[in-house]
């Protein structure tokens, strides 16, 4: 018998010792991290400096992107006092030569980039009737143009290497469009379709692609300003999460190269079936659930940019510009 002890894998043939485990190390090079360089963005705060601090604990170099230099630069004297090889690379996601100088930068120093997460983001909720244009536009350039953008950018480098992962930060409205979301839930839902076609693409070079799903992060970042500005947190039914269970599961979905993570207590899962088999019962429920909490979230922005303007009047409970 030429071969060792064998194994069945997932299609049922029997294969030697050896050749599965360099199979598996095929398709999953990027369990091990040490000694490996990540990009993250949106560093300087929030989830990017949980999940910065998380991948450094796992001996990788990381290379700090965001647009405040000062805070960047604390952050990496940060890292570098607790032993991890940090970089600060001031950018502007909106600035494609940004995104090159990023790039660039990373390689130049570190030789190429095993991970990236596009982790930088901002929020919109707002009634959309109102809603200015340019917050639309800054939103998808944001949440998903630039997480295109530097994607591309970064995938020579990786598939030159061999290996790499890339771990898209979306969120809970990109698989449920939230009420007064609308341009924060569609660059959301954008991230989600380009990890898939990422993963579809590159299947077999050894680079893989996540995207992560949190709920509402209950401390620090976006969230942090929503709940001081209305005063409480979110309904129990609609959940939260925290920026550490977010940069866990971004070593866990980089490891085992899991396709798409929700994070949010409660699970989310049962609703997402419940919506796919039945979606007008899915809405409901989702509108039972987040409508309420998200309209005074809306409603309390709308009240601040009028109170700013000076000039409004209150019709029916809803604030409005006077003519």
């Amino acid at each position: 018998m030429p071969f060792g002890r064998r194994h069945q894998n997932p299609i049922g043939r029997l294969i030697d010792d050896s050749r599965y485990q360099k199979e598996m190390e095929y398709r999953h090079p990027m369990k091990q991290l040490t000694g490996r360089t990540a990009v993250i963005t949106g560093a300087s705060a929030g989830i990017g400096q949980r999940v910065a601090r998380a991948l450094g604990a796992e001996g990788m170099n990381v290379v700090l992107a965001a647009r405040s230099a000062d805070k960047l630069d604390s952050f990496a004297n940060e890292l570098g006092q607790a032993g991890v090889t940090a970089l600060a690379v001031p950018t502007d996601v909106e600035d494609t030569a940004a995104l090159e100088h990023l790039v660039a930068h990373s390689v130049g120093r570190f030789g190429t980039i095993d991970v990236l997460v596009n982790n930088a983001g901002i929020e919109t909720y707002y009634p959309f009737e109102e809603l200015d244009v340019g917050a639309i536009v800054q939103t998808i350039g944001v949440n998903l143009t630039a997480a295109i953008i530097l994607t591309r950018l970064a995938m020579p480098h990786m598939l030159e290497a061999g290996r790499g992962h890339v771990v898209n930060m979306s969120s809970t409205a990109g698989k449920f469009g939230p009420a007064y979301g609308a341009a924060y839930g569609a660059s959301k839902a954008g991230l989600v379709a380009f990890t898939e076609t990422l993963r579809g693409e590159f299947h077999g070079t050894g680079i893989s692609a996540s995207v992560l799903c949190p709920g509402f992060t209950n401390d620090g970042g976006i969230y942090e300003r929503i709940k001081q500005g209305i005063g409480k947190g979110t309904p129990p039914q609609m959940g939260a999460t925290s920026a550490d269970a977010v940069a866990r599961a971004v070593i866990k979905a980089i490891r085992r190269d899991i396709p798409e993570m929700l994070i949010n207590v409660p699970p989310m899962r049962p609703a997402l079936v419940l919506s796919a088999i039945a979606p007008r019962l899915g809405q409901w429920c989702a509108r039972k659930a987040s409508a309420r909490f998200l309209k005074k979230v809306a409603f309390s922005r709308h009240k601040v940019d009028l109170d700013d303007v000076g000039a409004s009047v209150r019709l029916n409970g809803v604030r409005k510009k006077s003519a």
